[in-house]
């Protein structure tokens, strides 16, 4: 199964046309996917945070869309997302490789990555981790739904068992 194809039909399904993303090797399938993919505009943010920016204005002006990064990066958006989105009901979706758990060889990946889940559930950003591809075309469908209808912010943590780990070792 191709759990690109399955997020890119899950953007589709819920009017995502705008896509933000940061370079990641465990995420460069789906980078390349979004890319190919004309419904969607893709735009490379500098930094994670500036993504953010780029999401909620678009959102303001009647678009939706997806930030695509890894977990260290979603690190640099937590106050972005706990001032800006959370306090003033702009919705976020960020689809996110989780680094440092299972397959981990950069220790500098392992704290951020291992608490991600526990940081956004300290600021009241929902969140879910998904470690089965199966699930991923549901997870985000149900997440996008969920951000756009509630105007919240809502964060997919892909594990390596969705994404894959790199052979480091």
């Amino acid at each position: 199964m191709d759990w690109t194809r399955d997020v890119l039909s899950s953007l589709a399904t819920n009017d995502v046309d705008l896509v933000a993303s940061l370079p990641d090797g465990a995420l460069d399938p789906l980078l390349s996917a979004l890319e190919s993919e004309s419904r969607i505009e893709t735009v490379t943010a500098t930094r994670e945070e500036g993504a953010v920016g780029i999401l909620s204005g678009a959102w303001l002006g009647g678009r939706r869309g997806a930030l695509v990064c890894q977990s260290s990066g979603l690190a640099t958006t937590v106050n972005a997302l706990s001032s800006l989105n959370k306090p003033a009901r702009i919705p976020f979706l960020g689809i996110v490789s989780r680094r440092g758990d299972l397959g981990e060889f950069n220790l500098a990946q392992v704290p951020f990555g291992y608490a991600a889940s526990s940081v956004l559930d300290e600021i009241g950003i929902r969140n879910r981790t998904v470690s089965d591809a199966r699930e991923i075309g549901d997870a985000v469908d149900l997440a996008a739904k969920t951000a756009f209808s509630t105007e919240e912010p809502y964060v997919l943590l892909l594990d390596a068992t969705v994404t894959g780990a790199k052979d480091e070792f």
